[in-house]
């Protein structure tokens, strides 16, 4: 607990081994596995961590309790490396909270979603549609989006402008069609399934007015305030974070919105001038203090402790 406030992030990448070693393996002309996660290693002035992601889970809750933080969905970033995130979170149950990102276009997609949903409980999934050039609305999801009715789980969706440092450190091209970023085409889709819990990261990362339309016609879609939102800078509007966060109060009240710090490379590991920003601009607004416990917990916890 930070002063008045438990914290519950709901964005925190978990770059394991095996996650860089998926990166990799997507590189063309790549050298020997070694060699290419050193690479990676020295352009990014970044670390790789062991082969053990359950040490990796232990960094993370030395991170956080330094951080007096109380919770962190981990988010398994690469299809793959579901694994690693479900060891994490068996070790730690009561500290963190699994998700997985799926390939939308794969063959085994539902097979590996029920067995990561349904029995290794994992709560959610992340989908990256301009990544994976696929729009949220079709239908080849449906049977995907039944499943996480089912089990009560969570949809995080990508939109916006797409960074992945790690991509960029391995020279994997990210490769991302604009045409399946905008958030609006969430729409129909969280009406069709109204019991799923969406969440939009980075107040959608440059679609800020669209994700606004998104909140006016959807209760179900929330939004994440994840990492530094370096969009803002880029955007023809030029908001600043106080903003944003303040249109987005009018729009989804604070009962739809959730703290993000979008942390996840070592040896930084948790972004705390994120929270701290973000604490001290809630104080600075004057959100009253029981509003601000929904944005940094309760709503957080609401959704994913069913």
């Amino acid at each position: 607990m930070i002063g008045l406030f438990k914290i519950f992030d709901s964005h925190v990448h978990f770059y394991s081994n095996a996650f860089f070693r998926f990166l990799t393996k997507q590189k063309p002309n790549r050298a020997d596995i070694n060699t290419e996660l050193r690479n990676i290693a020295t352009k990014g002035h970044i670390e790789i961590p062991g082969e053990d992601p359950v040490q990796l889970a232990k960094r993370w809750i030395d991170a956080i309790d330094k951080w007096k933080i109380e919770r962190l969905i981990l988010i398994g970033s690469m299809p793959g490396d579901e694994d690693s995130v479900v060891k994490a979170v068996q070790a730690f149950p009561k500290r963190f909270t699994g998700f997985f990102t799926v390939d939308p276009n794969s063959s085994v997609l539902m097979e590996n979603a029920e067995k990561r949903l349904k029995q290794d409980k994992l709560r959610g999934i992340f989908l990256y549609p301009s990544l994976y050039q696929i729009n949220v609305a079709d239908e080849w999801l449906y049977p995907l989006y039944n499943l996480v009715q089912e089990v009560k789980g969570v949809v995080f969706v990508q939109f916006g402008k797409l960074l992945i440092r790690p991509r960029e450190y391995a020279g994997v091209p990210t490769v991302t069609s604009d045409s399946f970023a905008d958030p609006t085409s969430l729409i129909p889709v969280a009406k069709k399934f109204p019991n799923v819990k969406w969440i939009i990261p980075n107040f959608a990362a440059g679609k800020f007015s669209e994700m606004l339309q998104v909140g006016k016609e959807c209760p179900n879609v929330y939004v994440d305030t994840a990492g530094s939102n370096s969009w803002m800078s880029e955007h023809p509007d030029k908001p600043d974070l106080r903003r944003v966060l303040q249109k987005t109060m009018e729009v989804y009240g604070a009962g739809r919105i959730v703290f993000g710090s979008d942390s996840g490379l070592m040896p930084r590991g948790y972004r705390y001038d994120v929270l701290d920003n973000q604490l001290k601009l809630v104080q600075e607004m004057r959100i009253p203090t029981p509003e601000a416990k929904k944005i940094f917990y309760d709503n957080l916890a609401g959704i994913i402790d069913v």
